[in-house]
């Protein structure tokens, strides 16, 4: 049966755990994926709107893209995350701890894609990140802000491939049957009204997103000090090391706001 790590959560070395996921690989092969095995998403949610026309600096697009880049707008009570801020972010390993009554799971992902696209109707840019060994599921997320050129109007586009890791703890497996699913969604819908928030108070304001250029960023920057009582699982899923890591930094289309 597969074990375990656990620690109190405010005795983890969350800089060595950051740092290590250089050396992880990802744990899933796209050739793996099936219908009838993974879950396939997609949700759009209205941030706003901007005048017609091409985004300019200051827009609320604009400011959209900063604080998706930054990752500002995950909800601090489902999900926090670290990052190296002086990685580029092709390639920008995050330790994201997700958080279930006294747990904390802690699983990196790999931003393994930059996109921009303008097509004369639609404008929008983004990136995708990919799940590394160790993580409890396996799969890929996208995000897209992207704003309709003739209405003005700009929204966020969550697009998911997903399934529980096959070589996770048979607990953690359990628990994903039953709660999986509803927190995914619950992750999914915080995730718009707080990229919502973040960017219409950014543009009234002009306050880009508070990145600190030493250490570690913490996002949400307000989330503070883990509870005395939380338990972090270091190793959900025992996926395989294999002798030569795959250093995979993905593909970057366009330009970075």
């Amino acid at each position: 049966m597969p074990t375990m790590r656990l620690m109190r959560a405010g005795n983890v070395p969350v800089r060595e755990v950051v740092l290590g996921l250089r050396e992880k690989s990802l744990n899933y092969d796209p050739a793996e994926i099936r219908a009838s095995a993974w879950h396939f998403d997609h949700h759009r949610f209205v941030l706003g709107q901007d005048p017609a026309g091409r985004p300019e600096e200051g827009s609320l697009w604009w400011h959209a893209c900063r604080e998706l880049g930054a990752y500002t707008f995950t909800p601090k009570k489902l999900l926090r995350a670290h990052y190296v801020p002086e990685e580029p972010l092709l390639g920008r390993n995050l330790l994201l701890v997700g958080r279930f009554a006294f747990a904390r799971f802690l699983m990196g992902v790999r931003i393994t894609e930059t996109a921009f696209d303008e097509d004369g109707v639609r404008y929008s840019w983004g990136w995708s990140y990919e799940t590394l060994q160790g993580h409890l599921e396996r799969g890929r997320v996208d995000y897209r802000v992207v704003k309709h050129l003739e209405s003005g109007v700009v929204t966020l586009e969550v697009n998911s491939y997903n399934q529980v890791n096959p070589r996770a703890h048979p607990l953690v497996r359990l628990g994903w049957a039953v709660f999986g699913r509803g927190a995914q969604h619950r992750f999914y819908t915080a995730v718009g009204a707080n990229l919502r928030e973040l960017s219409e108070r950014a543009r009234e304001t002009g306050v880009s997103p508070a990145v600190s250029g030493e250490g570690l960023v913490e996002v949400p920057v307000e989330s503070g000090p883990e509870s005395s009582w939380a338990v972090a699982v270091l190793d959900g899923a025992r996926d395989s090391h294999p002798d030569e890591v795959v250093a995979h930094t993905g593909r970057s289309h366009g330009y970075t706001p």
